[in-house]
């Protein structure tokens, strides 16, 4: 078995596939209320009730996270920071937030 990607869903995919193209740097590929970014797909389902608690952690690796932090707080004006770049008990240097849909993203510095 192979790990095909992640998918998710939102009220609101236009919003939530704006806040990705920024942190990724990369233009979705579009269709409908489908948007996708390599492995990550976002997707408004429509009439279907969508989760309200988040309980997933996507983890992203680079080279230059503070660098990488100073662009978000430029770029995603009121971003949600749950923990700025520090380093970790467990010796992992990293920053956690959030994407306006509640789900929560750790950067991990390569």
């Amino acid at each position: 078995m192979k790990f095909g990607g992640v998918c998710i869903e939102t009220g609101d995919a236009p919003r939530l596939a704006g806040f990705y193209k920024i942190l990724l740097q990369e233009e979705p590929f579009a269709e409908g209320s489908h948007y996708g970014f390599g492995n990550i797909a976002i997707y408004d389902p429509g009439n279907v009730k969508l989760a309200t608690h988040k309980n997933i952690w996507l983890s992203f690796s680079d080279a230059d996270i503070d660098a990488l932090y100073g662009r978000l707080l430029r770029e995603i004006p009121g971003i949600d920071i749950i923990s700025p770049p520090e380093k970790r008990p467990w010796e992992a240097y990293s920053f956690w937030c959030a994407d306006p849909d509640g789900n929560k993203i750790t950067v991990v510095q390569e």
